[in-house]
Parts: C-alpha cells; sequence; structure tokens
C-alpha cells in the first residue's frame, strides 16, 4: 500500500512539473519595447509627422514640435524616404552660454549622456584635441571646438554592448560650438532602415540626374 502511494505522488509530481514546463516554453518572456525616440517610430510616413514638419532639403524635415519634446532641445530633424519612411531623427539642442574652458556646456553633456546612458548602458566616450591643432589649453577649450579641432562626443552602439532594442543601431550625442562663447548639443538616434533610406536616396538622385 505504502509502496503504490509513493509512485501515486511520483506520478503527480511528474505531471506538474510536465505542466509547469509547458507553460513556461508557451509563455516567452515579452521583448524589449520598440524604440521611440521622442515619440517617433521607425517607418513614420512625413504625412504621420504631420503639420509641425517643414521640409528643408532631400528627404530631410524639420519638426518645431515632437510627441515626447526634450527640455533641453529646441527643434528636431527628421529623415523619410518615400518607403523606407523615418529612419534617422536629430535633436538640437538650445543655445549654451559659456567661458572659453566651455565648462557649462561640459556640464550639459556630460548630463545627456548620463541620462541617455540610463537607458541603454555605457557609451563610447571621445575627448580629444587634434593632434596638429593650435588651441591647446583648458582656455581655448571652445575654440577648438569652434574650429572642429576638439571632439566631444558619446556613441551606444552594438559594438559598445549598448542594450539599443529592436530597430535602433546607433545612438549619439556630442558638443558642438557655434563660436568660443556658444555651443550646443545634437542628441542622434539611426533606424536599422537607415542603410536602405539612404540607398534609395542616392537611386531616387541618380535617376533625377539621368
Amino acid at each position: 500500500m505504502k509502496f503504490a502511494r509513493a509512485l501515486g505522488i511520483l506520478a503527480a509530481a511528474m505531471v506538474m512539473l510536465g505542466a509547469s514546463i509547458s507553460y513556461a516554453q508557451e509563455t516567452p518572456e515579452p521583448s524589449a519595447p520598440e524604440a521611440a525616440p521622442f515619440g517617433l517610430r521607425q517607418g513614420m510616413s512625413a504625412e504621420e509627422l504631420g503639420l509641425q514638419a517643414a521640409r528643408i532639403g532631400d528627404n530631410m524635415y524639420k519638426l518645431t514640435s515632437v510627441p515626447v519634446p526634450h527640455p533641453d532641445l529646441e527643434f528636431y530633424v527628421a529623415q523619410v524616404s518615400p518607403r523606407s519612411g523615418l529612419c534617422y531623427v536629430k535633436g538640437v539642442g538650445k543655445p549654451v552660454r559659456t567661458n572659453g574652458y566651455g565648462i557649462e556646456l561640459q556640464s550639459q553633456f556630460e548630463s545627456m549622456r548620463s541620462e541617455i546612458s540610463a537607458s541603454f548602458g555605457h557609451p563610447r566616450t571621445v575627448d580629444l584635441l587634434l593632434s596638429d591643432s593650435m588651441w591647446e589649453g583648458p582656455p581655448n577649450w571652445m575654440a577648438g571646438l569652434a574650429e572642429r579641432e576638439r571632439l566631444l562626443f558619446a556613441q551606444w552602439t552594438k559594438e559598445t554592448r549598448a542594450t539599443l532594442g529592436p530597430h535602433l543601431t546607433n545612438v549619439f550625442v556630442g558638443a558642438k560650438a557655434k563660436d568660443s562663447a556658444s555651443g550646443y548639443l545634437v542628441v542622434e538616434y539611426y533606424f536599422d532602415n537607415e542603410p536602405d533610406c539612404q540607398d534609395e536616396i542616392a537611386n531616387a538622385a541618380d535617376v533625377a540626374r539621368n
């Protein structure tokens, strides 16, 4: 009797184990949500961008408003091709007044980098002055940036082991200078349809020339 009871308990346990394994196989973990920088999704058409979009060049649109704006950004630029749709979006920062050391601009860059890192992980950061530049020394920091002889940017890609999620291939934030006393940030997002978008635009340009 005890042996039969033990067999019954063992059989019940095996049934429960099989059910739990089957349930686990049928209910995979949810995938990461689709990337939507500033509330914009890959593949959106120019019409979906709405009346806030003003065409500023071939397949490029300036957006004065987006669904999810950032308080430090002034306007946005989107690249949209007829077939691929939205493939790239850039946010352009508000002007930052600073001194030759660029302290205020560097501070805003570090803040934006930290904010993006909270979503995508650790980036590759480049902060350097070109070897042949005359703008050496901390007081000439902004002058070097204005002359494009200094670089300050951070980049999130698969190579940096960033957790970009579906459809994103590259996220970039960089510091730019209007002059030695004023600068701004740019924040760029590249979707995985961006190569197709560029091919489509290039092919259309070739057809137009011929």
